[in-house]
Parts: C-alpha cells; structure tokens; sequence
C-alpha cells in the first residue's frame, strides 16, 4: 500500500527584543501567512561580555506547513487568523505601554518643572527629599517670603524651618539618655560623642544599662581605656537611681540602652525614676535609611519616652540624603545629633 506524502512540519526560530518585533520578524522571513507555533523567552550570552541578552523566541511554519489533523485550508485559515489576532493585540498593549512611560516621563518632567520657581527645588529632589516635602517647602517659601529667585534666600528660609540644637559640642551637658530600636547604633552614637568631649578635655562617664552580653560591656571596657574616660554597668533601674547624685561630678554623663523592644526597658522601675528627673535629656535615635512604618513606631516611642531630641543616625547607608529634609519636616523633636556610621568612624555632629 502507497503511503500518502506528509506535508512539509519543518519548525524556524525567529527572536527579537520583544514579543512585537519578533513578529514582525517572523512575517518579514515568512510572509504575512506564516503560522506562529510558539513563543517563549530565551537568554543568550553577550559575544564580547560576561553579560547576557533575554530575548523573544518565536517557532515559525512555513505557509503551507500543516500538523497532522484537519483540513489544510480551514487549519491555515485558523492558524493565521489567530496569528494576526495575537500581532495586533500584542501591538496595542505594547502601545499601551510606551504611552504610560510617555505619560511618566511627562509627569516627572511637569513635577520638576512645577518646583523650578523654587530655588532649591531642583537640588533638594535631585539629592533624595520627597517632591511633596519640596513643594510644601516651596509654598512656605512663597507665603513668607513672597517668593524670589535667591538661592541664599531660599537656603536661610530652609535653616530656619528646620528645628536643631542651635548649640556647639561646648553646650552638650548634664545627663543624656540615648534610645531606639534594633540597629539603630545607639552604642556607636554614644561612643562617638564621648570620644569628641573626651578630646576637648571635659569629664565624661559613659553608663550602660542592662548590657546584652559581655561583648557589649568588653568593647566599652576597651573604648574608655583607650580615650581615658571613666565607664560603669548599671544593671537595674535601682543603680540608675542611686548614682545620679555622684553623677553630678562629671560634666556630660552618657547612657547607653538596649533596643526599646528589649524587655529590660519594660521596667516600670525604670520609667519611674526616669519620671522624676527632668534634667535627664532623652534623645531618641532613627535610622536615616528608615522608612514609613519605622518613623511612625519611632514618634510614638517618642511620646512614651518623653523625649527632648532627635538623633539621626546610618547616614552612610543610604544613597538619598535628601530624606533628611523629610524627616525634619515631619519629626515632633528638634534636631540634636548626627551620625555618619559605625564607630570609629566619621563621627557624630551636633
């Protein structure tokens, strides 16, 4: 018996950056009635680099070339319907998405245009602020000022907004209770200023409270060797409370604390003595790198604590130092410290 001449099935590969242009690929190679079988997505490794390129497969039939059930007619007029079904839907999505990062652009265009009257709009967005921070900031400008093109204008507006210290490391006295959450570089912070007082000759006593480990209480142990500062353990509310009257001796006491979600924190003991002695200045430590969610945690600890300041603190760990004047527009504290990173280290400033 004769068997029947199968018809050609042969399979091409044509890619392109795209779904869109892979087609247009395909038809141009094929024609207009070539079926697509397939698509998928393939990665091929740069000829010259160490990179590699993602690219667009699509499997291609010749016209004419069929599978093995139905008509060849009807299967062809199917497939090719449902090609050209697919390129055209492909298009208007791909359409759809050029016009949205048109209309981004555009909206970031008009966003930096809409604060170009202000003089350190640009400046301010381009370095990390938030453009809503910024055009509050210039409708404040406007509204005191009347507005104007002066750079030096502008940046006294800004200084005077900003609540700070207004103090030199000469002010920095008395007693200072440091505080914040997990990683917030309460001890780098504390270590910092002391080694700064120490070196303008003033009496300081580093305290740290409840300590973790004996790594936290050794690595103190080695800084006020090494700087010449006297440092102690505290570790109950009860020594806290019984040495704040030998403490008057010193001319900056410093104490270090655990992460407020630490359970020695919770001590009801604690927040009483704390209570009762208002010349104990209450800094309260947030991360540059913060977010959202972390801010909100942060003020509300800030009202439990009572606290006078705001010490930030990590800024080496974010690219977008403009944060800042977001920070400081919302914050319900003044301003009291900075610090770069981990200690030793840049150092913190007042």
């Amino acid at each position: 018996m004769r068997s029947k001449r199968r018809p050609e099935t042969s399979m091409h590969k044509v890619t392109g950056p795209t779904l869109r242009e892979a087609l247009h690929n395909a038809r141009r190679e094929y024609g207009e009635q070539a079926c697509i079988v397939d698509t998928r997505t393939v990665t091929r490794r740069d000829g010259t680099g160490l990179g590699s390129t993602r690219l667009i497969e699509v499997s291609v039939t010749r016209p004419g070339a069929v599978a093995a059930a139905a008509p060849a007619e009807t299967r062809e007029e199917t497939r090719s319907d449902y090609t050209r079904a697919i390129a055209a839907e492909v298009e208007r999505i791909e359409d759809l998405i050029d016009a949205l990062r048109a209309g981004q652009n555009g909206r970031a265009g008009t966003d930096k245009a809409s604060v170009g009257a202000y003089p350190l709009g640009r400046q301010l967005l381009a370095a990390g602020a938030s453009l809503p921070a910024v055009r509050h900031l210039q409708r404040l400008y406007r509204a005191e000022t009347g507005g104007g093109d002066s750079y030096e204008s502008a940046r006294e507006h800004l200084a005077g907004l900003i609540r700070t210290s207004n103090g030199g490391w000469r002010d920095l006295a008395g007693c200072h209770l440091f505080l914040g959450g997990p990683g917030a570089g309460k001890t780098d912070l504390v270590l910092a200023v002391a080694a700064r007082l120490k070196k303008m000759k003033r009496r300081i006593l580093v305290l740290m409270y409840a300590p973790r480990h004996g790594g936290e209480i050794r690595r103190l142990q080695e800084e006020a060797s090494a700087r010449g500062y006297d440092a102690a353990i505290l570790r109950d509310a009860e020594q806290l409370s019984g040495g704040l009257e030998y403490f008057a001796q010193y001319d900056a006491i410093l104490i270090d604390t655990p992460s407020l979600c630490a359970g020695a924190l919770a001590d009801e003991e604690l927040h009483r003595v704390l209570a009762g002695q208002e010349e104990v200045h209450r800094h309260l430590l947030l991360p540059l790198d913060a977010d959202l969610a972390e801010r909100e945690r942060a003020w509300a600890e800030a009202r439990t604590w009572n606290c006078d300041w705001l010490a930030l603190t990590r800024l080496d760990l974010t690219a977008r130092a403009g944060k800042l004047i977001d920070i400081l527009l919302a914050a319900p504290l003044p301003l009291s410290l900075v610090n770069g990173g981990a200690w030793p280290g840049p150092g913190a400033e007042i």
